[in-house]
């Protein structure tokens, strides 16, 4: 079981007996298009407060999904950083609120895996020293799961009623971005 289709069971567990579609209906039908997704964000990972490309893949994504989307979120003490958060409203009538948050950074780790969508990015760091970057601790995979929560809550809209706000945090890592 993917960790994907784990989140969505979760998520779920209470519609799942009124709904036509399974969660791991769900998890296997968005595997194929989110498996590139993932592999690009996992290639081209960006240090906490950069988060530039990345913040702009989850917002197009998530308007994809039909979320009202809200970019460049957060303000930083030093100026030098620009604010990368992400929000996405997803409405669906009267209920209640709840909250699904993902994390966006990387950290200055040089990959060894060998796989051929491995990171081979390197970045100046804050203090100006050329650092390697790479997804490693997992926030790739979260970002990737996140993206099919919102398209699996977009196609169970008949099947709950209330508001999803979807986060994506930049600075994670750091913990710059939730004080931002």
């Amino acid at each position: 079981m993917t960790l994907f289709s784990i989140l969505l069971t979760s998520i779920f567990c209470s519609a799942v007996a009124l709904a036509q579609q399974t969660p791991q209906s769900l998890a296997d039908a968005e595997l194929p298009s989110l498996l590139p997704i993932y592999k690009d964000i996992h290639s081209h990972p960006e240090l906490s407060g950069h988060e530039e490309r990345t913040a702009t893949l989850v917002a197009k994504e998530l308007r994809a999904t039909g979320c009202q989307v809200t970019e460049h979120l957060g303000k930083y003490q030093d100026s030098k950083f620009k604010p990368h958060g992400v929000v996405g409203v997803m409405k669906n009538g009267d209920g209640p609120t709840v909250l699904v948050r993902t994390d966006m950074d990387a950290l200055p780790v040089h990959e060894e895996t060998g796989l051929p969508y491995a990171s081979t990015v390197t970045t100046n760091n804050d203090e100006g020293k050329e650092v390697p970057v790479m997804h490693a601790c997992g926030h790739d995979a979260h970002m990737s799961m996140f993206i099919g929560v919102a398209r699996s809550l977009a196609k169970l809209k008949d099947q709950w009623h209330g508001t999803i706000l979807f986060v994506a945090q930049p600075a994670e890592e750091t913990g710059n971005g939730a004080r931002a």
